[in-house]
């Protein structure tokens, strides 16, 4: 959808924007936080202006304009493999490792270790993303996803991703397949454990939330 068009079915925002060029730079910063925006007290008043308008119309802006906890709820809603490595960048230490636990991978080490790990980790996951293994217990079922697998890749392509994601790398093809699978449910199986408990933490927090008391009225 072009910026003509959806102007052109928003007029609410249209008359944000107008409203905009009149607005104070105290305004616009609160505008900002609203809208996620960061470091905006080092802005021009133009500059703020343009950032809070592309907000306004859901356009981009740089990256390092914006809450670091946005980028990571737009990560959550893509495919690992689509991440791209600025937007990881974007992100700040504890954002890193929260992404880290939700795809059930280590968290520890320097941002560029981080980083480097998840992008690792996304590689490895978009070349298994057709096979996964059985949910059942079926010995001849995992077999077969495992020879599947084994026939998709090279040797030393299968070999190549347990590297990437520091796993062990046996000897026979069938051996790495079976490595890479069970790598894949475990970590995809921490990752659920993980966002359970943080699910259940957000609820006990709302449920211990105080209550606002009623303000009585003056006699």
């Amino acid at each position: 959808m072009t910026t003509q068009n959806f102007n052109s079915q928003c007029p609410i925002l249209i008359l944000k924007r107008e409203k905009l060029g009149k607005t104070s730079l105290s305004s616009l910063r609160e505008q900002a936080k609203k809208l996620g925006i960061i470091r905006y007290y080092s802005l021009k008043k133009a500059t703020l202006k343009e950032l809070v308008e592309k907000r306004l119309l859901g356009q981009d802006i740089p990256l390092h304009h914006l809450k670091p906890e946005l980028i990571l709820k737009s990560l959550t809603q893509k495919s690992a493999w689509q991440w791209e490595a600025e937007e990881l960048e974007a992100l700040n230490g504890k954002c890193l490792e929260a992404l880290s636990c939700l795809m059930g991978i280590p968290k520890s080490g320097k941002k560029s270790v981080k980083i480097q790990r998840l992008l690792d980790m996304a590689q490895v996951r978009e070349a298994l993303y057709s096979f996964k293994l059985p949910d059942t217990r079926d010995h001849d079922a995992v077999t077969e996803v495992c020879k599947s697998l084994a026939a998709r890749f090279l040797s030393r392509e299968l070999k190549a991703l347990c590297r990437r994601v520091k796993i062990y790398c046996p000897s026979t093809k069938y051996g790495m397949a079976s490595a890479l699978l069970n790598w894949l449910k475990s970590t995809t199986e921490k990752g659920m454990r993980f966002l359970s408990e943080m699910r259940q933490q957000l609820q006990r927090q709302k449920q211990f939330q105080p209550m606002n008391k009623p303000v009585a009225k003056a006699a």
